[in-house]
């Protein structure tokens, strides 16, 4: 989102500047594009600092008639002016990613809505808010009174009044008391109404909070009331939106390879943070655990993988029978995580064994393990951590040189040959390295994208 000189000379108020922080430019040319593409929207709540301290989501509300594939398009077509690409979109739940000057990435979570809709209840019409909505330094945001409302009405249902939000809340019903007071009694009981407006007024919210509950229950129960049929589409509407993310999840499934010093557990260790705003959840899965396991009493050991001998081939067999069936049954599992929107790790995955059939004992055919990995349910990404012989014996000595080597060769063969296969390199510093596989999951994200809208 890097501002040109004409723009800044236009905008002066709260635009950041060229050195500014990477979310902020990027904000800063959405609300641009935004403007210039005569598209209506404002800034519920939250801008104050904005955009140069940007601390969550930014909530905004956008002209009903602006379709969610429309709003995805603009910003792909304007991503090299914006200075970032969509990676992540969920009906109008947006996040775009951008790079800072030294490549590392930064993010921006944008949440547009149509309606001021909470918990499936319509308090607001979008076109309401719209109408009146004023400037703020070079974006939008709403009248005093809505403003005040719609914080209060969100702040309630969340049941969070900290105290940040109770000044915020206060400012809002100062800047315009009567118009904040009309908006009480068009959501609130009457018995409710002075409560909130004595504390609005006083700064002294202690009251109010007590009874934060039942002041939910009684706007809620009045919105659905005025309503109700809107507020059973809505729960309509999310109950189909559930069920759609099974068969076009928003999640990812990512496996890692390489071999014993490679970085895998640090790599996935870090990834969730760097990737927080993408992905609501994060989940880490192993190899499919060991059917006697459930029965042991302490771990075995694993600083020496190659130490025990090969299982027979009818035990080989039978294990393998068992690995087919955890790793299809948990495809349902991977597929409800997926849904809602998890960033899910992998560290040795079942195609693992494929290399290293010795770490886990296997006895059987190699043919009869690629039929198994064939027609097993397969990761999104197969990322390979590679590293030359001499970096991973230095990180860790668990198997001999040599098998370092030979397992090195083999992984690259092997994910050289997938389509969805990775190669990062390990030998560089962790940081890099996270930066290159983050790099790799959010050209995923991109592509399919780009394959569905």
């Amino acid at each position: 989102m890097r501002q040109s000189a004409s723009i800044l000379r236009e905008h002066p108020a709260g635009l950041p500047s060229e050195d500014g922080t990477c979310p902020a430019r990027i904000l800063s040319k959405v609300f641009e594009t935004l403007d210039r593409a005569d598209i209506p929207y404002c800034v519920l709540h939250g801008y104050e600092d904005l955009p140069n301290d940007i601390k969550s989501d930014v909530d905004c509300l956008i002209d009903a008639n602006v379709s969610a594939r429309k709003l995805l398009r603009l910003l792909h077509e304007r991503r090299h002016e914006i200075g970032a690409d969509v990676v992540h979109c969920r009906g109008r739940y947006i996040v775009l990613a951008g790079k800072r000057p030294d490549g590392s990435h930064c993010f921006l979570a944008l949440d547009f809505a149509t309606d001021c809709d909470l918990q499936g209840a319509r308090y607001f019409d979008g076109r309401e808010i719209l109408a009146t909505r004023r400037r703020h330094g070079m974006f939008w945001i709403p009248a005093p009174d809505l403003a005040f409302a719609a914080y209060l009405l969100r702040t309630i249902s969340k049941r969070g009044l900290n105290d940040q939000r109770a000044r915020r809340l206060s400012n809002f019903y100062r800047q315009d008391p009567e118009g904040a007071v009309d908006q009480l009694a068009r959501f609130c009981t009457p018995e409710n109404s002075p409560i909130i407006a004595t504390a609005a007024q006083s700064g002294d919210w202690e009251a109010a909070r007590a009874q934060l509950p039942s002041l939910n229950t009684g706007m809620r129960s009045r919105a659905i009331r005025r309503r109700p049929i809107r507020f059973a589409a809505n729960k309509l509407s999310a109950w189909a939106d559930r069920v759609t993310r099974i068969f076009r999840p928003d999640g990812i499934s990512v496996a890692f390879l390489g071999p014993d010093g490679a970085g895998k557990s640090s790599v996935i260790s870090a990834l969730p943070s760097e990737l927080a705003l993408v992905f609501a959840r994060h989940d880490c899965w192993g190899f499919a655990p060991g059917i006697l396991n459930t029965f042991r009493r302490s771990e075995r050991a694993t600083d020496q993988p190659h130490a025990l001998k090969s299982r027979s081939l009818p035990v080989s067999l039978l294990r393998l029978g068992y690995w087919f069936a955890y790793h299809t049954y948990s495809y349902l599992s991977i597929r409800l995580a997926l849904a809602r929107s998890t960033l899910l790790l992998h560290d040795r995955s079942f195609v693992d064994i494929l290399v290293d059939q010795k770490r886990y004992r296997y006895g059987g055919p190699l043919w009869m393990l690629r039929l198994v990995w064939r027609l097993a349910p397969k990761p999104d990404l197969v990322v390979l951590l590679d590293a030359a012989p001499e970096v991973l014996q230095r990180r860790k000595q668990e198997v001999p040189y040599e098998v370092t080597a030979r397992q090195r060769e083999a992984y690259l063969a092997l994910v050289g040959a997938m389509p969805n296969g990775r190669v990062i390199d390990a030998g560089a510093p962790m940081a890099q390295v996270v930066e290159s596989v983050t790099e790799q999951i959010l050209e995923h994200l991109r592509k399919r994208l780009s394959r569905r809208f």
